[in-house]
């Protein structure tokens, strides 16, 4: 029923070797250094093995224990849960060469606290691993997971039952990692969390890996500090639902450079009023597309969207502080950079101190309307533009319409069909250099004015 590779805790250095065809069969658990240490499982050359739930390092004794599933035909297939230190720490799962591994409920590397530094790592053309669903860091810290050159990770969940993959689940998940690289993938139907309750969790895609699933969230729930990169050309982070930075958590980032790609519908950075210090960075060529929505403070404060060096982002509408708890957040475009609304972009829906600055080269684009503090109770919003350019293609600038707003113009080229101050002292418009040019009339640089 049951296997064991290294059963009680002075139980060190046994070895399985499964190879050329043989098969091995259990109609229950199997554990590779149940309680000891340093043992391993070797499935090669078309070998088989078969079990229910699998663990690499079982107990908490139970450390630097090692399965390799490596050649094409080699199989290991867990119909339970397969976990990669489930109570130990610095075990591995190596799957190469056209290896493969399956897991029907759900993959776990690193399960509880004392699950550090374990790790998988699944390599080379039609590698695979097969599961459910996966989570990186479960409660443990420290593990990881690696895909790289041609291997790929599936998971199975429907977008409809949840989560695919979790990297930090547990409060106590910190520093878990996952890296996909070099024409690699990682793919679900269902959401990937990048910290759903731990911190300092990451995601990197770099040099032509991919990972695509339902629904993005970086930093869940009230965690904080975690991370996405994704750099490279053809390296690319498609979100077929929501891409969340920040849903109650602060000092989450995504960065989006070197040719990169990133895609989603709606775009959310500071989704909730307990969020803050959240930042997306676009540059070097990265791109962003939001198929929707683009809020950059949703309903949080100070966080912030840089878009640099021929970074490039497009969505529909556009908001730099929406909620009235949405405070000090920002957008700058600058070196070249460029955001185009397809639609309309708002500057304070209803939030004070928020602000967009265009800036060395700088380009902003809005199909519509573009409005400074839109309803009561929007205060100091702002739109700032130094050698840059805002054009406002088939609508009007309306600064401070229903709050307090500034319109500040030092440099730079501002074109707008119409340029409304109307709001009394609460609609101000500083010009003290550049071009505005608002139905056909060019009003020059000079010494300056205050409207």
């Amino acid at each position: 029923s049951n296997g064991y590779i290294g059963y009680d805790s002075n139980s060190t250095g046994n070895t399985v070797l499964v190879t050329d065809g043989g098969t091995w069969t259990n109609s229950g658990e199997l554990a590779v250094g149940f309680g000891g240490r340093s043992n391993s499982l070797v499935i090669s050359n078309a070998g088989t093995v078969v079990n229910s739930n699998g663990y690499i390092g079982y107990d908490s004794n139970s450390t630097g224990n090692t399965v390799l599933v490596t050649g094409t035909g080699s199989l290991w297939t867990n119909s339970g849960i397969l976990f990669v230190g489930e109570n130990g720490a610095g075990n591995s799962l190596v799957i190469s060469d056209g290896g493969r591994v399956i897991s029907d409920l759900f993959g776990a590397i690193g399960n509880v606290s004392s699950a550090s530094n374990n790790s998988v790592l699944v390599t080379g053309t039609n590698s695979a691993w097969l599961s459910d669903a996966l989570v990186v860091g479960f409660n443990g810290s420290g593990n990881s997971l690696i895909i790289s050159n041609g291997g790929g990770v599936t998971l199975v969940a429907a977008q409809s039952e949840g989560f695919g993959g979790i990297i930090g689940f547990g409060a106590d998940s910190t520093g878990n990692s996952v890296l996909v690289t070099g024409t690699s993938g990682l793919e679900t139907l269902g959401a990937l969390v990048i910290g759903y309750g731990g911190s300092s969790n990451s995601l990197v895609i770099s040099n032509g890996g991919t990972v695509a699933n339902g629904f993005g969230y970086i930093g869940s729930l009230s965690s904080s500090n975690n991370s996405v990169l994704v750099t490279g050309t053809d390296s690319v982070w498609t979100n077929s639902g929501i891409l969340s930075v920040g849903g109650s958590g602060s000092g989450n980032s995504l960065t989006i450079s070197n040719g990169s790609t990133v895609a989603n519908t709606e775009g959310n950075i500071g989704t909730f009023s307990s969020s803050s210090n959240n930042s997306v960075l676009v540059t070097d060529g990265g791109t962003w597309t939001n198929s929707g929505i683009l809020y950059v403070g949703r309903g949080g404060s100070s966080d912030s969207l840089v878009i640099s060096n021929g970074g490039t982002v497009v969505n529909t509408e556009g908001y730099i502080g929406f909620t009235n708890t949405a405070s000090n957040n920002s957008v700058l475009v600058t070196d070249g950079g460029t955001w185009t609304n397809s639609s309309s972009l708002t500057i304070g829906d209803s939030g004070s101190g928020n602000g967009l600055v265009i800036s060395n080269g700088g380009m902003v684009t809005v199909g519509t309307n573009l409005v400074i503090s839109a309803l009561a109770g929007a205060s100091n919003n702002s739109v700032s533009i130094s050698d840059g350019s805002l054009t406002v293609t088939n609508g009007q600038i309306d600064i401070g319409k229903a709050g307090s707003g500034t319109l500040e113009v030092t440099g730079g080229t501002v074109t707008v069909k119409e340029l409304l101050a109307t709001n009394g002292t609460n609609s101000v418009i500083t010009f003290n250099g550049g071009t505005i040019i608002s139905e056909g009339t060019t009003i020059d640089s000079g010494t300056g004015f205050i409207i």
